[in-house]
C-alpha cells in the first residue's frame, strides 16, 4: 500500500485541528494557540509535512510559486482554498458596503473546507452562500516534506 499523499497529510492534520482546536477563537494578528486567523491555521496545517515551513499570510501563499502550485479544475482534499479581498455584493447596513478581506482554508474533499473563521475553527460545506459566491483559487502544497 502506497504511503498517503502530501494532500491527505493535509487533509487528516485539519481535520485533526478541527478537534484540536475546537475551543480557538479568531484574533489577527495571532496571539496564541488559542487564538489566531486563517492563515496562522493553514500554517499549523502544512507544519505537520514541513516543520521548517514558514507563515505567510494569505495573499502570500497565492502568490508563493515555490511552494504552491495552482491548481486549475476540481480541487482535492489537503489544497489550499484562497478567497482574495474583494467587494461584499450587499450592503452591510444601509448605505454601507465594505470589502472582504483575503481568506485561506484547507480543502477536505472537492465540496467542503476547514479553516479559522470569525467563529473558531469550522467546516464549511460548500456551495455555502457566504463563500462560494466569492472569487476563490486553488493551490495545491508542493514544498519540501519530511
Amino acid at each position: 500500500m502506497p504511503p498517503p499523499s502530501t494532500g491527505a497529510k493535509l487533509a487528516a492534520s485539519a481535520e485533526n485541528f478541527l478537534i484540536t482546536y475546537a475551543g480557538a477563537r479568531y484574533a489577527s494578528p495571532p496571539v496564541s494557540d488559542q487564538a489566531f486567523d486563517c492563515s496562522y491555521f493553514v500554517w499549523l496545517v502544512i507544519r505537520t509535512v514541513n516543520p521548517h515551513f514558514e507563515r505567510e499570510a494569505s495573499g502570500a501563499i497565492a502568490a508563493d510559486r515555490l511552494r504552491f502550485q495552482p491548481v486549475l479544475g476540481t480541487p482535492e482534499a489537503g489544497d489550499i482554498v484562497y478567497f482574495p479581498p474583494g467587494p461584499v455584493p450587499y450592503e452591510v447596513k444601509k448605505g454601507h458596503k465594505r470589502n472582504y478581506p483575503g481568506h485561506v482554508a484547507i480543502m477536505v474533499s472537492a465540496s467542503e473546507f476547514i479553516g479559522m473563521q470569525s467563529s473558531g475553527v469550522g467546516r464549511v460545506h460548500v456551495p455555502d452562500t457566504w463563500w462560494w459566491p466569492r472569487t476563490k483559487e486553488f493551490y495545491r502544497y508542493i514544498g519540501p516534506t519530511q
